[in-house]
């Protein structure tokens, strides 16, 4: 695999993890977007996605690299996360609590069927997003209704 492939788990949805491990390595480091930027050699756009999670996408497995790196963490960490599937990060993450095996997996259930609404909620912000832009811009083949009133004899 060639750094400028994506790697194939950078798909999986998890990137809010990514996120806030981000934010916090920014914090403990006294950094904020620019200097993170500026140091793993990343664009600022980009950074501002991930720290914010405002764009879930494949990343490259260099641009992951290179941020881990810059937040002084292993080169794969991010990718790691990022390819960590969500439920599966509940489920460790909850492990760690005292819980019995049944609360576990109720909450597991619980979260994994609040992800789901909240990926549904987000294809439909951004299918309503796209249209609103559209009805805001109308294709420039088109005429504006004032074209059309001032050409009519």
């Amino acid at each position: 695999m060639t750094p400028q492939q994506p790697h194939p788990d950078d798909t999986n949805d998890n990137w809010a993890n990514v996120a806030i491990t981000i934010q916090q390595r920014m914090a403990h480091l006294g950094i904020d977007t620019d200097q993170l930027a500026a140091r793993s050699r990343v664009s600022l756009k980009t950074v501002q996605e991930l720290v914010h999670n405002t764009t879930q996408r494949n990343r490259h497995a260099l641009t992951l690299a290179r941020l881990s790196r810059a937040l002084e963490l292993d080169p794969g960490h991010l990718r790691h996360l990022a390819s960590t599937p969500i439920e599966a990060a509940i489920t460790i993450e909850l492990g760690k609590a005292d819980l019995s095996p049944d609360l576990r997996t109720l909450f597991v259930t619980m979260l994994a069927k609040l992800n789901t609404e909240l990926d549904q909620i987000r294809a439909d912000y951004t299918t309503l997003k796209h249209q609103a832009a559209e009805s805001a811009h109308p294709p420039k083949n088109e005429a504006a209704p004032a074209d059309l009133d001032a050409a009519a004899p």
